[in-house]
């Protein structure tokens, strides 16, 4: 009997680490699956609805003055809430809170799950088992399964609740192993002293909900008035980030520019590699972002300075790689790219977790506050560069983000591509000039 529980444990913090590892993305594929099927306007906006919710929830989650094994517990129970809508009806209400459910749970499961981890590797012998990446891979086949064969979407939402469900005994296992890590540490409440930030917020994500069904729906919106919501947002991230200028010193320029090319580069690789260039784009990132640290620290002999040396020099060779217009150059420097990531990841986890300067159990969130705010603005940007094509030739925002020939791709080239990467190049220049400290 001893034993079978312990097995259920084990399952059971298994699948928090599936869910913690894939949830950010899992919601918004799916709902976007079933907008692609039914091409539901109901769909669509849970899509929308969703998506912002994982926006705004990483910026405003500590509000709530909860510990992050708190937390942990309830990125699950609000996704079992999110989910269930999706598996019972088609009522747009419910969708709709389901996806802003959802969104927080997606959004927030993996900083807490990483922060509780960390938290334990301080204070108990605590280790991920093998059996836990073993429950990952059995879960993930399952659900590619439903893909693959093309299963009723219903059956995956339902079984996407159970595993929140089934999870929760391993967050409460979690929660109950940080005990002493919490004993000792002071209260740090996170409240709200400016309300003005909260209206803008509001604002901003108004705009940005508006740009996301662009991006799926062809709406009857002028160029001007788009140019100019984008200039308002771009206006409010602007003066978010002049308010938060002290918050992280350095690292906060790291983090902006993390993924910028990235996140564009699905879309541009149909230009390059028609249908397949997403899933192109997706290898490079997961291959690079999984074996960055490695390759790196076996290049570099693993010394740290070396380290350091060589992924600079990759992180340049990449964007000077992006800029040649060849399908084979621009797929070798988003690899590139990606592995300077995947090895300063970890860096800027550890020197954030273990800096005086920050408080613990937030540095995870203010990590990905930071890295997100950065995914915003190069969403911005590249939405102003589409609006401006827009203006001043027949092309539509939707010939970028729906194309159905790639005959354009020299002119998106020169037009989208290289202003990002110029961009996202001047910010990694930056940042690597400066210090790595919080002060």
């Amino acid at each position: 009997m001893k034993r079978l529980q312990q097995w259920g444990l084990d399952f059971s913090v298994g699948t928090l680490n599936f869910l913690a590892l894939a949830g950010i993305m899992l919601p918004y594929i799916l709902i976007l699956f079933q907008y692609q099927r039914t091409h539901s306007t109901t769909y669509l906006i849970a899509l929308v609805a969703v998506y912002i919710s994982r926006a705004a929830s990483i910026f405003y989650t500590k509000r709530f003055n909860l510990r992050s094994s708190t937390y942990l517990l309830l990125t699950l129970i609000f996704g079992v809430l999110g989910s269930l809508p999706f598996a019972l009806t088609q009522s747009l209400g419910w969708l709709i809170l389901g996806s802003v459910l959802w969104g927080y749970s997606a959004a927030t499961i993996w900083p807490y799950f990483l922060t509780v981890k960390l938290h334990l590797s301080h204070t108990t012998a605590f280790k991920m088992k093998r059996v836990y990446w073993l429950v990952f891979l059995v879960l993930a086949l399952l659900l590619a399964a439903d893909f693959g064969f093309h299963l009723s979407f219903s059956l995956t939402f339902a079984l996407l609740a159970i595993l929140n469900l089934v999870a929760l005994p391993g967050g409460l296992l979690l929660n109950q192993f940080t005990h002493d890590f919490y004993q000792d540490q002071p209260s740090q409440p996170h409240g709200l002293k400016q309300l003005w930030r909260w209206w803008l917020s509001v604002l901003f994500f108004a705009a940005l909900a508006l740009l996301t069904t662009l991006r799926k729906a062809s709406m009857a919106l002028p160029n001007w008035a788009t140019l100019l919501i984008i200039l308002v947002a771009l206006v409010i991230a602007g003066i978010e980030l002049l308010a938060d200028k002290h918050d992280l010193g350095a690292f906060k320029l790291r983090l902006l520019h993390r993924g910028f090319v990235l996140l564009f580069s699905s879309f541009m690789a149909f230009f390059y590699w028609g249908s397949l260039g997403m899933y192109l784009v997706f290898a490079m990132y997961l291959i690079g972002f999984e074996s960055g640290n490695a390759v790196i620290g076996v290049l570099a002999h693993h010394d740290a300075t070396r380290q350091k040396v060589l992924a600079g020099r990759l992180l340049g060779l990449g964007h000077l790689l992006i800029l040649i217009p060849w399908k084979w150059s621009y797929l070798l420097g988003l690899l590139l790219l990606a592995t300077y990531i995947g090895y300063d990841n970890p860096t800027v986890t550890k020197d954030l977790y273990e800096s005086e300067a920050t408080d613990d159990d937030s540095a995870m969130i203010e990590k990905y506050r930071f890295s997100t705010a950065g995914g915003l603005l190069c969403q911005l940007c590249l939405f102003a560069l589409l609006a401006l094509i827009a203006c001043l030739t027949p092309l539509t925002i939707l010939d970028f983000f729906k194309p159905t020939t790639t005959a354009h791709w020299f002119f998106y080239t020169w037009a989208v591509n290289w202003p990002l990467t110029l961009g996202s190049a001047w910010v990694s220049w930056r940042a690597l000039r400066q210090p790595n400290t919080l002060k």
